[in-house]
């Protein structure tokens, strides 16, 4: 997929496309390649939670069932792997060595599984070591309690070229890669960083959607058509439930919802206006910045006014659009940095 992508980031005279051209021509290589890799991940994880569950299930009852069995795969187009073993109902004890190296779930999309039986043992096929578990998927996930083993090709080659490592490409990042410790990725603190993160920033959504919806239930910030102010930039606010939405969207948390409710009702509190220019602040060789822009300018906005807010001890930056119309309206809020 890279290679092909990487082919058309050139025109036929050898000059760099613009991003958005390149990102259009690339988009069927993109959902040829990653459509099918994310259905095999989704299911090979799922196959072998299952997998885990199982083996799990098959100790406990090993007294009564010592041995397994691997099961023919129900997949419509089987490939020759694992057929070696399914194919003559290999059967061995569940503590055999055998299991360490070779198991359903093995190989990607694999359907194969394995059954408890007391059945008489049968022996191992010549050519069994010729089947090898692919990348991501080595080891018995019952044991490790790991889905995908460290092998895996998205999990980084060491600790110093794991781009979550915030000292990568430094004199101690190469050291620790020169004197690698084993990597532990599901257990490395970088990593519980960015997760810790991302859950507080789901912390923060909730909160501030319940402000939301508190304000939208107690009608806090009711629409007021249009109003003449001395202190804006054009002289006149517009204030409607769709200018509402907008606004609200862009506050992230509790108290930027407060703030926004306040200045809703309370513009004249606005101050120190600063112009800004649609598209100023964009990218515009940018496809999604580009398509940004397009959508403003067929709701009439030209510009953007910046303005600053104090509501309870904080110092707010309060966007608001410019229209052709001739009047503003409230767009985005965010505490000052």
């Amino acid at each position: 997929m890279a290679e092909k992508m990487a082919a058309l980031l050139t025109d036929a005279d050898g000059k760099l496309k613009p991003f958005y051209q390149w990102k259009a021509e690339v988009e069927g290589i993109a959902s040829h390649y990653v459509g099918p890799w994310l259905r095999t991940e989704y299911n090979t994880a799922v196959i072998r939670a299952h997998n885990a569950a199982d083996w799990l299930q098959f100790e406990r009852n090993r007294d009564i069932m010592p041995n397994l069995r691997w099961m023919p795969t129900t997949s419509p187009n089987p490939e020759a792997e694992h057929k070696r073993f399914w194919s003559v109902k290999l059967t061995r004890p569940i503590d055999d060595p055998f299991w360490n190296k070779h198991r359903p779930g093995d190989r990607w999309n694999c359907k194969c599984s394995l059954e408890a039986t007391d059945d008489p043992i049968t022996p191992i096929p010549d050519d069994a070591d010729d089947e090898k578990p692919q990348r991501g998927l080595r080891g018995n996930p019952a044991k490790t309690g790991q889905i995908f083993d460290k092998s895996h090709p998205y999990f980084p080659k060491n600790c110093a070229s794991c781009g979550f490592n915030p000292k990568k490409g430094t004199i101690t990042s190469w050291m620790v890669g020169w004197f690698n410790r084993d990597k532990d990725c599901y257990y490395c603190p970088y990593i519980k960083g960015c997760v810790d993160r991302a859950e507080a920033k789901k912390s923060i959504d909730d909160a501030a959607n319940a402000k939301k919806r508190e304000v939208r239930k107690n009608n806090s910030m009711p629409p007021y058509g249009d109003t003449e102010l001395k202190n804006l930039y054009t002289g006149v606010l517009h204030r409607t439930g769709k200018v509402r939405g907008r606004f609200l969207k862009h506050a992230h948390h509790d108290y930027d919802v407060d703030a926004a409710a306040f200045v809703w009702n309370n513009p004249n509190k606005l101050q120190k206006p600063k112009f800004e220019k649609l598209g100023a602040v964009k990218d515009l060789s940018d496809e999604d910045d580009i398509k940004n822009i397009e959508n403003k300018e067929k709701r009439g906005v030209n510009g953007f006014v910046i303005y600053e807010l104090k509501h309870k001890k904080r110092t707010y930056i309060v966007k608001c659009e410019t229209t052709k119309y001739g009047f503003e309206q409230f767009y985005a809020i965010q505490e000052k940095p």
